[in-house]
């Protein structure tokens, strides 16, 4: 299992529709927020590959999330 820490940045003012949608999400959670647009993330996926199809995904299907910044990423 792949782990990896995320900055999720979205339009601003728009981090907690995007936390909300974000967390329906399997291998995601959320952890916190500057308060303004960007979102701090913990993902998990079976290989890396599979997390970076995952961002690719999210960065198509929501209009509201402009850009996914890995911090770190690690094995479990």
């Amino acid at each position: 299992m792949v782990v990896s820490g995320v900055i999720v940045e979205t339009v601003a003012g728009r981090i907690a529709a995007v936390a909300s949608r974000l967390v329906q999400v399997a291998g995601i959670e959320v952890n916190g927020t500057d308060g303004v647009q960007r979102l701090s993330t913990i993902w998990k996926a079976r290989s890396g590959d599979a997390m970076e199809k995952l961002a690719e995904t999210l960065l198509k299907a929501d209009q509201e999330i402009l850009g996914i910044y890995p911090a770190f990423v690690g094995r479990e």
